[in-house]
């Protein structure tokens, strides 16, 4: 992924709590220089240690499923806020037209997890628990009867991602002198959509620990 220096995140907290808001993320793997992708959800996981880890799955029946079983390179993409930017809302001028949004990139070898392993039925667990947690009410996954999950477990290829790369790009107009940030900020409040205002407030709390 190309990351100009003033987008560029390192921090690892700020890229987990990207990859821990994500909805579907998306797979990326290739096969005989044929590339595949698949929106799949994705956990993670933090040990004592701090050491974090990073979890799916994929239907046994999906083509993809074999760079898992074959222990390939794969990358995920995982997508925050994205908003559309009009030069309208910009002070100083002249500009264009851009795109700001929030985005992570995991890269390293996808490590199936075997049939038969408990582990698949806690990825599952933990996928559940994410999603569910935004209800009033959550749902388990032990609601539904243990007979008709354990039946559907052979049908799942659950991994590890052993994460060898992890970059992270926040391009929230960091370019900008700070007036015309404070316009973007002004004009992407006003939007209907959800993701210009989340890119707002994200700018905003930027703006309270960034340069002038």
């Amino acid at each position: 992924m190309y990351i100009p220096e003033d987008f560029e995140v390192t921090d690892e907290d700020a890229l987990f709590s990207v990859i821990d808001r994500s909805g579907l993320a998306t797979l990326v793997s290739a096969a005989g220089g044929i590339p595949a992708a698949t929106l799949a959800p994705f956990v993670s996981s933090r040990e004592e240690s701090g050491r974090r880890r990073v979890w799916g799955h994929l239907a046994r029946a999906n083509p993809q499923s074999q760079a898992v079983l074959e222990e390939r390179p794969v990358l995920v993409v995982f997508r925050g806020p994205d908003a559309y930017v009009s030069p309208s809302w910009y002070v100083d001028s002249p500009n264009v037209p851009t795109w700001n949004f929030v985005v992570v990139h995991a890269g390293g070898i996808a490590r199936p997890v075997a049939v038969g392993d408990p582990r698949t039925r806690w990825i599952l667990d933990r996928t559940v628990a994410k999603y569910e947690s935004r209800l009033a009410q959550p749902w388990r996954l032990d609601e539904a009867p243990n007979s008709y999950v354990e039946g559907l477990l052979p049908d799942v290829v659950a991994f590890e991602l052993e994460v060898s790369t992890l970059r992270g790009q926040f391009k929230l107009s960091q370019n900008q002198p700070r007036a015309n940030r404070r316009g973007v900020i002004q004009g992407l409040e006003q939007m209907p959509d959800e993701g210009s205002r989340e890119i707002a407030a994200v700018m905003a709390a930027l703006e309270l620990r960034t340069r002038p």
